[in-house]
């Protein structure tokens, strides 16, 4: 069996490539959509957030399946749509976990405690896309949200983009509070964890709130 994969934008844009074993398909398509980075396929580069992707498994295509431009309907008749399921099993089994700062400090601290917890951090970018972009929903459970606080105020950026976390992630974007600062009127209500980075204590409550 091989796995057959088209990419797509727009209603012209797309690129294939057939006869795929697992190995290559996942260094190929499947790491760098679910990261949501660029894939270069037929010389051109592709932003997952921009883009559809479909994955066929079946049979293995000869040479004269391929030809006259057949391949892709060719794999369509001999074969199973498999994305959705392929992404799912492809999800990490501990959540990747998007730090949304209001400072370089609260960003630093939230991203040692992480790394102590030996969790995965992404950038909040690239699950921002996944939120915003037509593909993959980012409430799957390969996917958090620390929303850390530090300051007395935070900016309108921040807070539309805290917004769009708790929209998505629901109780999978946790809202922390370091140092002093307090919580915003537009999260009023919603529950707050009190971190202090060097105590063990915190550390366990958030490895256990992530782990929900």
């Amino acid at each position: 069996m091989a796995f057959h994969v088209e990419i797509s934008r727009g209603p012209r844009q797309r690129a294939r490539i057939f006869n795929l074993d697992e190995a290559e398909l996942r260094s190929t398509v499947l790491d760098p959509w679910l990261r949501g980075r660029v894939i270069e396929l037929g010389d051109k580069e592709w932003e997952p957030r921009d883009c559809k992707l479909v994955i066929l498994e079946g049979p293995k295509l000869a040479d004269a399946d391929l030809s006259m431009g057949r391949g892709w309907s060719n794999a369509e008749r001999a074969s199973e749509n498999v994305t959705r399921g392929l992404i799912d099993a492809a999800a990490p089994a501990s959540p990747m976990v998007a730090i949304l700062a209001d400072g370089a400090s609260a960003q630093a601290e939230i991203a040692g405690m992480l790394g102590r917890l030996e969790l995965e951090s992404a950038p909040w970018a690239e699950l921002r896309a996944r939120i915003l972009g037509p593909r993959v929903p980012a409430s799957g459970p390969g996917f958090a949200a620390v929303l850390a606080i530090e300051s007395a105020e935070q900016s309108p950026a921040w807070l539309f983009d805290a917004g769009l976390a708790r929209g998505a992630l629901g109780p999978r974007a946790v809202l922390a509070q370091l140092g002093v600062a307090s919580i915003p009127t537009p999260l009023a209500g919603v529950e707050v964890m009190r971190l202090e980075p060097d105590d063990d204590g915190s550390l366990r409550a958030l490895g256990d709130r992530l782990a929900r």
